[in-house]
């Protein structure tokens, strides 16, 4: 080692000595009062500067993170939505299934096949619907259909291999023979235009009434007797007429009607006049 080595070694240390007693002893707080003095403002200038800078990449982040939270719940809320209605769709079907079943155990002399709607054609000139079964499974022209309660729906009017149309009663060519349960008064559902129902030629003289039963009578053999095709809505009767005006609502919403019951044991008679 030289001697000029040897001498800035030493200074060096007397100076972090000297430099460590003087702090020791506050000698130099006046110098470092006088640079924080001087730093200050700059340090202020420069936390001005970069604070926007900072709370901007803070919102960044914050708002990224919510961003992904609002995601993962709506992904949640969505998935939880889906489950409740797969839960309730289940709960409507075996809802369906008891009915169905409940029908067949109040009729048991009765063969139903149970089905289920997949078109509709209620427009203003036709009131129809498919439905899932067909020659396949038994079914034929003419046969009776009905609602889960039971209710008169309407007729299989054509049939294919896997499915069958089905003229409603509302259907503007429809025509049931009918008749008041309460006063035994005999007359002709028929439908209309606009999916309603009228009870036609009922006597002047027949006691019917708003709230009265309307079934099949059996008349005629094209339908069995005593199935429910609605209640009374309204009567009219007017001196000029032989018949009273007499308007039927029926029991089941054909309009949004999802399953229905096929009578495959009533077989329709096709009676030759005398």
């Amino acid at each position: 080692m030289t001697a000029r080595t040897l001498a800035w070694t030493g200074c060096i240390a007397i100076g972090a000595f000297v430099l460590m007693v003087a702090s020791r002893l506050t000698v130099l707080d006046p110098v470092e009062n006088i640079t924080l003095n001087v730093t200050s403002p700059i340090q202020g200038v420069m936390r001005s500067v970069t604070r926007p800078v900072a709370d901007w990449t803070n919102n960044i982040t914050a708002a990224s993170a919510l961003s992904d939270e609002n995601k993962k719940l709506r992904d949640d809320n969505e998935r939880l939505t889906n489950d409740l209605a797969r839960a309730r769709e289940a709960a409507i079907q075996q809802q369906n299934a008891n009915d169905l079943n409940a029908v067949r155990r109040q009729f048991p002399d009765d063969v139903f096949v149970a089905a289920g709607v997949v078109s509709r054609d209620s427009s203003s000139v036709r009131s129809i619907i498919a439905i899932d079964r067909g020659a396949s499974d038994g079914l034929r022209e003419g046969q009776i259909v009905v609602s889960e309660g039971r209710s008169l729906v309407g007729t299989i009017s054509k049939v294919f291999g896997s499915y069958a149309w089905v003229t409603l009663i509302t259907d503007p060519k429809s025509a049931v023979s009918a008749i008041v349960q309460e006063s035994r008064a005999e007359g002709v559902v028929s439908g209309n235009y606009d999916a309603s129902l009228n009870m036609e030629f009922v006597g002047q003289g027949a006691a019917v009434k708003k709230g009265d039963f309307v079934l099949t009578s059996g008349v005629g053999g094209g339908y069995p007797p005593n199935i429910v095709i609605g209640r009374v809505s309204t009567v009219q009767k007017t001196e000029q007429d032989l018949f009273q005006r007499v308007s039927v609502d029926h029991l089941a919403s054909l309009s949004n009607i999802e399953h229905v019951l096929v009578l495959t044991s009533f077989v329709p008679l096709k009676l030759e006049k005398p």
